[in-house]
């Protein structure tokens, strides 16, 4: 049975989309947005060596005295980079800066605020006595740990855990390789000059930054006219070297409108039209055993349909335990009521409630599938389930960021399962 809701159409997708199998090594600086194509475990510890967390002196702490005192000699100066290979001797002290190795025998150092110095000497004073001020070998990371998952789509951070470790390639999912193209006859590429009739194709700019977005690497096949000879050669032709297609426009059941059609002719259409709104005539199959998303030429339709769909596929390729998104769980600013029998996306923003500060979702006022200033203004979509005609103020509702990854909007916000 064809998909016809959102949640069947997300289900359909993470059964028939598979990882791809290719696979690259590619530097560590050129690394973040890849997934990690193998597991990665540590080849040394993390500190290196036993190291000093704070600018001060290193000392031994059997040289302090029972009110927390030391009075030592200076016997030798260690700064980062240093390598200190002499052993700390009992009645002196070492100034040391901050990431330079810790003398053998020392096993304390005093910060340098607590520090009097009196020429060759110092007295020092113990105010933290359960802080040593000591990095110890392996305290962050033991060599053999594992450290990175196959399946991890690499952040900044791993990049700075990875050269620490002295890492200078990985192993990584190559990106899949998407062709998107728009159709109708009634398009232009800004900022070309317009006749009576035309608009600026504004779809393939945004979902083509969307695809990289989500990981993407996208060719750009431009404006085909409505001609279904035009459309098929277009598509037929970008399966052979292509992961997936992306067609925006010609998606509905005007005379003009012709994607169902070359599909189901000349491949398989495996759903076509959803139970949600915006968005209806998203459709979705295969053209020469190439996957192709059918999106609908509105522009708000269209973001709607990548962001709950489209980034599922792409996610699916790269991933197979990614095929199924996860939404944010957050309140709603306001009731709403709509149809029960359909998925209603709303275009909404973050604000603060003022009462507590909570991070709380709000639908825009307008909401019409083919406003640019709304896109423009929306950071997310709401997504009010079938199934319920009636959605109070306060209520918790799924949210799909549009334009960003929901790691990056909200960090840590409680999630709710898809």
């Amino acid at each position: 049975m064809k998909p016809t809701t959102l949640d069947e159409a997300i289900a359909f997708l993470a059964r028939r989309i598979m990882p791809l199998s290719a696979t690259a090594t590619v530097h560590v600086a050129q690394a973040v947005g890849y997934i990690l194509a193998e597991d990665i475990h540590a080849p040394a510890s993390l500190p290196r060596f036993d190291n000093s967390a704070m600018d001060g002196y290193a000392l031994k702490q059997s040289d302090i005295d029972d009110e927390g005192i030391a009075k030592l000699s200076i016997d030798h100066v260690i700064a980062a980079g240093c390598s200190s290979g002499f052993e700390l001797r009992s009645g002196s002290a070492a100034r040391i800066m901050t990431g330079a190795p810790v003398p053998v025998g020392a096993d304390r150092v005093v910060m340098q605020e607590n520090a009097v110095i009196d020429g060759s000497a110092v007295t020092l004073r113990i105010t933290d006595n359960s802080k040593f001020h000591i990095r110890r070998v392996g305290e962050d990371v033991r060599e053999g740990q594992q450290i990175l998952k196959a399946g991890t789509k690499l952040h900044p951070g791993n990049l700075s855990l990875l050269v620490g470790l002295g890492f200078r390639s990985v192993r990584v999912t190559v990106r899949p390789r998407v062709a998107i193209l728009s159709t109708g006859n009634e398009l232009a590429d800004s900022p070309d000059k317009l006749v009576l009739g035309q608009i600026y194709d504004t779809n393939r700019p945004m979902l083509s930054w969307m695809l990289a977005q989500a990981g993407a690497d996208v060719t750009d096949l431009g404006i085909i006219r409505d001609d279904p000879s035009s459309i098929l050669s277009a598509l037929a032709s970008a399966a052979k070297t292509h992961d997936l297609l992306i067609t925006s426009g010609g998606a509905s059941e005007g005379f003009a409108d012709h994607l169902s059609d070359v599909v189901t002719r000349h491949g398989s259409l495996e759903f076509w039209k959803l139970n949600m709104r915006p968005g209806k005539p998203i459709g979705f199959g295969e053209i020469e055993h190439c996957p192709v998303l059918v999106l609908p030429g509105n522009p708000v339709a269209a973001a709607a349909g990548f962001a709950t769909l489209g980034r599922a596929i792409i996610q699916g390729l790269v991933c197979r335990s990614c095929a199924t998104p996860s939404y944010i769980a957050l309140p709603l600013s306001v009731g709403y009521s709509k149809p029960a029998e359909r998925v209603q996306l709303l275009m909404g923003k973050f604000r603060r409630r003022q009462h507590d500060n909570a991070i709380i979702v709000e639908p825009l006022t307008l909401q019409s599938s083919s406003s640019y200033r709304a896109l423009s203004e929306a950071e997310v979509f709401i997504l009010l389930g079938a199934g319920k005609t009636t959605v109070s103020a306060g209520d918790l509702v799924a949210v799909v960021p549009l334009w960003q990854h929901w790691e990056d909007l909200l960090g840590d916000a409680k999630l709710l399962p898809s």
